[in-house]
């Protein structure tokens, strides 16, 4: 296309020295020298000027391209931030290409020379650059649509996150209610004491165990899965609580003092939770 511009310029240079070498019987020498003068650097200024907007159109189609490049990575991150600055540089670009051209018609107007072949040109550059102004458009549209859609994206990233923490959290208080479900299930409380100390607590009145008003808080909680024997620290040893015995054994230790040793879980709690041991 630059050497189209040149060629409409080297055409209409011809033109004008063809014109002026009609006139260089009328002047003299210098007059001559001077108009050429004055021709070549109209004709260089506004050839400068059409090198300037035919640059600006070759670095927009640069910046298009490498914002089509970068669109294939996606829109995120610090490629959105390039196509921001591309996405700026083209609209500079197309508002200084545009008062270039606005200049190249005044220049135009103001010069004597007959250059109808750069205003072809002159519509010709208008025409690209009315192209361009589309090409941007549909441009900017395309990317527009692009952020909503990562705008939907994050937005249902989001909303993903937020029902898997809530899910989490749910999942979470069930596991703990199931535990301490389980947990109350396994629970039991055991106490030993001598006789005295049962009926000063309540928990052995008028040869009844676990008579009303019993103090609770006497007895030890346990979780039935964990404890399997209960040292007595007593040389004599007797149930008084409900459990089968084939269930247990109180086995002797070295020190002659007893033990209580659970074989059986689930059946030595199966009558009750609640273990009362007299000693002595």
């Amino acid at each position: 296309m630059k050497n189209l511009f040149y060629l409409a310029i080297c055409a209409m240079l011809l033109s004008s020295c063809g014109q002026e070498g009609k006139k260089q019987n009328l002047v003299d020498g210098d007059s001559v020298s001077r108009i050429i003068n004055q021709k070549d650097a109209e004709i260089n200024n506004l050839l400068g000027t059409v090198n300037d907007i035919q640059d600006g159109l070759n670095q927009i189609t640069e910046a298009q391209g490498r914002i089509n490049a970068l669109k294939q990575g996606g829109v995120e991150g610090s490629a959105a931030n390039d196509i921001r600055e591309q996405m700026a540089f083209i609209q500079r670009t197309m508002q200084l290409n545009q008062e270039r051209i606005a200049q190249l018609e005044k220049q135009l107007k103001n010069s004597n020379i007959n250059a109808q072949n750069l205003r072809q040109t002159i519509e010709s550059l208008q025409a690209q650059l009315n192209d361009k102004s589309q090409q941007i458009e549909r441009l900017t549209a395309e990317l527009a649509e692009r952020d909503v859609k990562i705008q939907q994206q994050a937005v249902e990233i989001s909303n993903l996150s937020n029902d898997k923490a809530n899910l989490t959290q749910a999942n979470e208080a069930k596991a703990r209610t199931i535990s301490q479900q389980d947990k109350n299930l396994n629970k039991a409380w055991y106490v030993f004491g001598t006789k005295r100390e049962l009926k000063d607590h309540n928990i052995l009145k008028h040869g009844d165990v676990l008579a009303q008003g019993v103090n609770l808080s006497y007895f030890t909680e346990i979780d039935v899965r964990n404890v399997r024997t209960i040292p007595l620290g007593s040389k004599s040893a007797k149930l008084l609580t409900t459990h089968p015995k084939s269930s247990y054994s109180l086995d002797k230790n070295d020190d002659k003092t007893y033990t209580l040793r659970i074989t059986d879980p689930a059946s030595f709690w199966s009558v009750s939770r609640y273990l009362v041991v007299q000693v002595k």
